[in-house]
């Protein structure tokens, strides 16, 4: 059995996350859109990814960790936060092919975000289960207790 590193900037997070995760269901329209079911994942930059699935709906918990892990993963190929980096490319701004990603697979939700190490390495990040906006707000509201963790600027 391989140990998650608890201390590591990803293990973090997620710990920071499921700490936050209670007080966003107090909001009558987070609980009532989520049903007390979500799911967040981080890929740190050495490849280990740490996760974790709320609620008791198993059918749900699925469908959530779905769409956290197609977030995780666009934000971990391009570095670019989901919903800006399709905007980007449909204004001919970037191009989609540099980062391997093709265009019936962007996810076009927020809740995926960029975040960097002091030393500038990304940690790609995703929460799926409440509104875009407030799937962007409980991972930026963790990462402000993690030490030396920061929401890369530009998106990039």
């Amino acid at each position: 059995m391989i140990h998650s590193d608890s201390a590591s900037p990803g293990a973090l997070l997620i710990n920071e996350v499921v700490r936050l995760f209670p007080l966003f269901l107090e909001n009558p329209n987070d609980r009532e859109f989520s049903q007390g079911t979500a799911a967040v994942a981080v890929i740190e930059p050495c490849g280990r990814i740490h996760g974790q699935i709320f609620g008791n709906d198993q059918r749900q918990g699925r469908v959530s960790f779905g769409i956290a892990n197609r977030k995780l993963i666009q934000v971990w190929c391009t570095g670019y936060a989901t919903g800006h980096f399709e905007k980007l490319v449909y204004a001919g701004q970037l191009d989609e092919g540099q980062f391997g990603v093709n265009r019936p697979d962007f996810i076009g939700w927020e809740g995926g975000l960029p975040f960097e190490l002091a030393d500038g390495t990304l940690l790609a990040a995703a929460f799926s289960g409440f509104p875009g906006a407030r799937d962007i707000e409980i991972l930026v509201r963790a990462a402000a207790a993690v030490p030396g963790l920061r929401v890369r600027s530009n998106g990039k």
